[in-house]
Order: C-alpha cells, then structure tokens, then sequence
C-alpha cells in the first residue's frame, strides 16, 4: 500500500479534531438530553483532542516506516474504523437526540468517513487486511481512546492551570 494513501487519514482526522476544538465544549455545555461524559473545560478537551491527535500522527508515521509490524497494522486500521464509529456515536446520534448540530457530524460525514472507506477499500483490495483483522484492531483501539480519553482530559485539567 502506497504511504501516500495512509496519509490521507491524518488530514481527515485534523480537520475532523479542528472543528471539534473551535466548538463541541460550547455546544456541549448546552446539551440538554445527552451526556456522555462529565463536564470538561476547554483547555482539558483541547488537550485531549491533542493528545488524541498526536497518537494518530505517531500511528500512522510509524506505520508507514514500518508497514510489516502487526501491530502497528491493527493500530492504524483500527484507528480508522474507530473514528468511522466516533462519527455514528456520539456525532450522528447526539444530533438525533438533541435536535441541535453536534459538531464534528459534517467534517465526519464529508471527510472522515469517504477518507476512511477509500484508505480501507486500498487495504482490503491488496490483502493489507483483512475484514476480521479490521474488527479487531476497531475494537482493540475503540476500547482504548474509550478508556484513556477521560484520564487525558485528567492530565490536562493538572497540567494546563491558567
């Protein structure tokens, strides 16, 4: 698979993370039927969306030296199929619910997603996965931004005090 199409996901990914950090905390704040997480400042969620950010850039930079590393293979792929599902929950069903544009639905919807799909229709197309493959590196990955995102938005409520 050629680098220059698993690039592609880091421009998907920061437009997606720059909409999301110019305003999802202001229309957060007044959500009134959702609430997926306990309230964060900005600075907090800007420093996770950073931090979030930065694992994709790591990811992908050392998949592209690396492309025989399985694991590095699942880690990309999976982040793929991860912000496929970040753009369905919480973007496309806090929209639904709130009646209110959650921001991040339309760089989701018109770039991370087609993005996404054309970088993983190369990957299955030349047998660089497999669709098992791409499950489990989603879930592998999905689990652990679930898991880690509170405790960045932690670290940044402690590092970032003015």
């Amino acid at each position: 698979m050629s680098s220059s199409i698993l690039i592609l996901f880091l421009f998907a990914i920061t437009i997606h993370n720059l909409e999301e950090a110019v305003w999802l905390i202001r229309q957060s704040l007044k959500a009134t039927k959702v609430k997926m997480h306990a309230p964060v400042k900005q600075d907090q969620f800007l420093f996770g969306l950073f931090v979030v950010t930065a694992l994709a850039y790591l990811i992908t930079v050392l998949y592209i030296f690396y492309p025989s590393n399985v694991i590095l293979k699942y880690a990309y792929f999976g982040f793929l199929g991860s912000m496929i599902f970040n753009i369905i929950f919480p973007h496309l069903i806090s929209t639904i619910i709130e009646r209110c544009y959650s921001p991040g639905l339309l760089t989701g919807i018109g770039v991370i997603i087609p993005t996404n799909l054309l970088i993983l229709k190369a990957g299955f197309d030349t047998n660089t996965i497999t669709v098992t493959n791409f499950i489990v590196g989603t879930i592998c990955v999905g689990v652990i931004l679930l898991s880690t995102i509170p405790l960045y938005f932690k670290i940044g409520k402690k590092l970032i005090t003015y």
